[in-house]
């Protein structure tokens, strides 16, 4: 999932509330904020993360990822063949 946030005067961000249920974030939850090479990464500072990854949200996926990657591999494939 991926969303755009808009920062305000003050640096903050509001972010929206699919994410932040998927996330595991609650109002009031202390975050960890890393300055990394390709941007900031943000995460709940949790006591058991063990039991918070085991409790978060998983949406599951429309189709299993083997079809999904067989469709690819068909329409490279046929784009390929479409070239020659």
């Amino acid at each position: 999932m991926e969303v755009t946030l808009k920062i305000g005067k003050k640096g903050i961000a509001v972010i929206p509330i699919k994410l932040r249920k998927a996330a595991g974030i609650e109002e009031g939850i202390e975050m960890k904020a890393e300055l990394l090479p390709f941007g900031i990464l943000l995460r709940p500072k949790v006591k058991n993360p063990v039991e918070t990854l085991a409790n978060l949200i998983v949406t599951p996926r429309k189709e299993p990822s083997i079809e999904t990657l067989r469709k690819l591999r068909e329409a490279i494939d046929k784009e390929v063949k479409e070239e020659k």
